[in-house]
């Protein structure tokens, strides 16, 4: 006999869990929606504005019902972000960690392919960083709203609408960065109060060391810092930019990253050089957001005078 997982000779009893199973994010609105692993943490998720589980990495012919199929619980309950998590191995652990919305530096959110990453940068911790699956992206906005509506009053969609004339932003302005620019177009549907304030185009960067083995690594092998896109509310400061800001060689980039920080919050900022003429790195509070960006460029100029002001 063959069992769910493909392994002759054993039957495991079928679950809704595991008949539900797959490598998408799902809502979770009863008790019963709630993974096993979890259940005696969170026993009432209709109380929370959001409630997620993210499953295991792993294909369901890898799965049985007996395992503990889901890696984390996401519960945004008032104004406390709570994080589940399997513990290594199949030990039945759990490991609990919750962050309140006076910590919130930034919440970051976006995909490259099916390589999903949510991160809530803290106040003197270490990030929150929860992997899933790219496709789920939508399924995650709900959460990364919420989050927003800890440091403000009013959803950002419902925030001056119509009252923003939007400066169009096209392939033109960002060259090659197709994908930045159709992020901005969908934003600024979204999100009517949004207002374009800087941009640059990824552009080839030259190293600040001299040396002619460096330069002549450069020259085979060249560097490029990405194109970024800077918007504001007047509430918020919305990037968007890729996962990695640097690339070397040619290949194509395929990661779309929105980074979203209140302007309702005094941090702390750093300008430092980086490797490379004419590029600097903007610090926000210790690292919690690191913007490296032209120098002198609009994107920069925005940057410094929202998070200055």
């Amino acid at each position: 006999m063959t069992t769910d997982n493909g392994v002759k000779g054993q039957q495991f009893e079928r679950t809704e869990e595991f008949d539900a199973f797959g490598p998408w994010v799902l809502p979770v609105r009863t008790r019963d929606e709630v993974p096993r692993l979890f259940r005696s943490f969170e026993q009432d998720p209709g109380s929370a504005q959001v409630v997620l589980k993210i499953p295991r990495r792993i294909s369901r012919r890898d799965a049985n019902p007996r395992m503990d199929l889901y890696d984390h619980l996401l519960v945004l309950r008032g104004d406390e972000l709570t994080l589940l998590s399997r513990a290594p191995g199949d030990t039945g652990g759990v490991r609990r960690r919750v962050v309140t919305g006076d910590q919130l530096l930034a919440v970051e959110d976006g995909a490259e392919l099916l390589d999903g990453r949510f991160s809530v940068r803290v106040l003197d911790e270490k990030p929150l960083v929860v992997r899933y699956n790219g496709a789920s992206r939508d399924t995650m906005a709900p959460l990364v709203d919420g989050l927003r509506l800890l440091w403000r009053d009013t959803p950002p969609s419902k925030v001056g609408s119509g009252t923003v004339e939007h400066v169009p932003l096209g392939l033109r302005d960002l060259g090659p960065d197709v994908a930045l620019v159709g992020e901005y177009r969908e934003l600024i549907a979204a999100e009517p109060a949004m207002d374009l304030r800087g941009a640059h185009a990824r552009l080839l960067v030259t190293p600040r060391d001299a040396g002619s083995m460096n330069r002549l690594v450069h020259k085979v092998w060249p560097m490029w810092l990405q194109g970024a896109v800077v918007c504001t509310d007047g509430v918020e400061l919305m990037v968007l930019h890729r996962r990695s800001w640097w690339v070397r060689g040619s290949r194509p980039v395929h990661s779309i990253v929105r980074t979203v920080l209140p302007l309702t919050r005094t941090v702390p900022l750093e300008v430092v050089p980086t490797g490379y003429e004419d590029v600097e790195e903007i610090r926000v509070h210790h690292d919690a957001a690191r913007f490296p960006v032209p120098t002198g460029s609009p994107t920069q100029r925005a940057l410094l005078d929202l998070l200055e002001s």
